[in-house]
């Protein structure tokens, strides 16, 4: 869906780009010389008013449009998936506004008839002919700088500031339609009149709108306490057809930051400032994304915040569309749903720990290294990447303990020398690893010859199904049966009859498509159960399959 978005929003922004210099050229054309002027050639010595006459139409009128989309998307009556586009050309029509305004105060200087000079432009209410009409325009002006330069930085800015200060355009338009109003005689024409009577009255019916749709009951406005946690569960058993999907916390997203390169950190708050869902190092959320997704993040902020979320994402242009939507669509000032924080890869209790992330991984264990860093437990990192430009968070690792991190980009240093680093860790180390499949299997490996080292997990990409023989799974509560083909999972098998069934990386690693088998064997192909669990009855269908000719599940 990301994909899909992005162009359309492109050919508009051309087409919005292309309409407004061509009005521009338009209205000075037939504007010709100023009543009561000599015309010399086509424009004659009145060109730069004829232009600043146009391009303040042009202006207001971008302006408007732009006030419009911004009050359309804040009352939410655009569907989800068309948000993303309607906001690039709500940001692109504001862009070409403050180009226009720029025009017309430029063309404003330069024109002789008006007598207007930098300081008539700079100080409100000293024009020599129309304070007022002068004064309304100079504020104006103002006040679309201060919304133009936080918007800019609206990365940078705590959401509610931006938020606050980005409702100055409401003022800002009322400045700018007194201003056109008063400012000159193109604004005597009926169509003028009848335009700023349109526009006026969507704007205030929108602005009403979005006044009585702000407040929300009470017991919506409370924050949701966080969700029963299952151990070793990333979420709640599989629902059947019909079973109300949880809705998850609308919150906003406050802040997003370039963290290293094609990795972005956002920044979540509740949008009514309630605390949010208490949880532990090693927690995730998960977002439900526009087009339908559903991407789990791991938590990498600090615990004790109960008032944002942190996550950060890797762009994966070959991956399957999530990293790529929330990097093009997702913006600062956005709304997103999201589902209460839980724990598949807690910190267990342990003498000492070894922590070994492997790039995007740093994200599952900086929270665990911080909290051992400020409760005094001994622990060491070992943070390898390919280069050092895209690793994220190394100087806040590097702060936690310079003595106690190792940094390691393999463009300088080569690979990590595991067989070293495990064979270091002192006896009852607890060792944590999260990264690539690669590395993974690497620790795994030599930890298998420590039997004094526990092992902790956990995978950010698994290698998906791998096919097999065909086989029959009886949906026991549903009561049907469906037929798995080798080239198909159990999972989209089951979707034909329970669509709703819940999943979510379809890769084996997180744990959304647990489900109970009551009969059969099981070809277990997922990186997250353990042996215990599998014994125990729990599959994951998204990629295992079966070693008996039918299974029963409890779905």
């Amino acid at each position: 869906m990301a994909d899909t978005q992005v162009r359309p929003a492109g050919a508009a922004r051309v087409w919005a780009g292309g309409i407004s210099i061509t009005t521009l050229v338009v209205l000075v054309v037939l504007m010709g010389p100023a009543p009561g002027m000599a015309a010399h050639g086509v424009l004659g010595d009145a060109a730069w008013w004829y232009v600043a006459r146009a391009s303040g139409l042009v202006g207001w009128s971008l302006l408007a449009a732009s006030v419009v989309f911004g009050l359309v998307l804040a009352v939410r009556l655009i569907p989800a998936p068309r948000r993303a586009w309607v906001q690039g050309l709500h940001e692109f029509i504001g862009v070409l506004a403050v180009v226009f305004t720029a025009i017309h105060v430029v063309s404003v200087l330069a024109a002789d008839r008006l007598h207007i000079g930098p300081w008539q432009v700079a100080i409100p209410f000293t024009g020599p002919d129309n304070p007022v009409a002068q004064g309304c325009g100079v504020l104006a002006c103002y006040l679309l700088i201060a919304v133009t330069v936080t918007s800019w930085a609206r990365a940078s800015l705590p959401w509610r500031w931006w938020r606050r200060l980005h409702l100055l355009t409401l003022p800002l338009f009322a400045l700018a339609c007194v201003h056109t109003a008063l400012a000159g005689t193109d604004t005597a024409s009926p169509i003028v009149h009848w335009a700023g009577l349109v526009v006026g009255a969507a704007i205030l019916f929108l602005a009403l709108l979005r006044l009585l749709t702000r407040r929300v009951p009470a017991d919506r406005a409370q924050p949701r306490p966080p969700v029963a946690r299952v151990p070793q569960q990333r979420q709640s058993s599989p629902l059947l057809a019909g079973t109300p999907v949880e809705s998850g916390m609308s919150l906003l997203v406050g802040q997003t930051t370039w963290e290293a390169d094609n990795i972005m950190s956002l920044r979540l708050y509740s949008p009514d400032r309630a605390p949010l869902p208490s949880w532990e190092p090693g927690a995730h959320i998960e977002l439900v994304l526009p087009s339908g997704r559903r991407r789990q993040y791991s938590l990498c902020g600090d615990p004790e915040d109960r008032y944002s979320y942190r996550i950060a994402v890797l762009q994966v242009p070959a991956g399957r569309g999530g990293s790529v939507e929330v990097h093009t669509n997702t913006r600062a000032g956005q709304l997103i749903t999201v589902q209460s924080p839980h724990n598949n890869f807690p910190l267990a209790p342990s003498a000492a720990y070894l922590f070994i992330a492997g790039g995007i991984g740093i994200t599952a264990l900086l929270a665990m290294v911080a909290r051992l860093a400020s409760t005094g437990g001994e622990w060491k990192l070992v943070y390898t990447g390919r280069t050092g430009a895209g690793m994220a968070f190394i100087d806040e690792v590097s702060t936690l303990g310079p003595d106690r991190v190792d940094v390691i980009c393999s463009d300088e240093r080569g690979r990590a020398d595991l067989d070293r680093i495990i064979g270091s860790a002192t006896d009852g180390t607890a060792v944590y690893c999260c990264g690539p499949g690669r590395l993974i299997k690497a620790v795994r490996e030599r930890v298998a010859g420590r039997p004094d080292l526990t092992l902790h997990t956990e995978l950010f990409a698994g290698g998906g199904h791998s096919g097999g023989a065909s086989f029959d799974v009886e949906l026991r509560r549903t009561g049907r049966t469906v037929r798995v083909r080798g080239d198909r999972t159990v999972l989209q098998a089951v979707r034909e009859v329970l669509p709703t069934v819940a999943a979510s990386c379809e890769q084996g690693v997180c744990g959304a498509c647990r489900t109970t088998v009551l009969a059969g064997e099981p070809d277990h192909r997922d990186e997250l159960l353990t042996n215990a669990e599998r014994a125990a009855g729990a599959m994951l269908i998204c990629v295992s399959r079966a070693y008996s000719e039918r299974l029963v599940l409890d779905l």
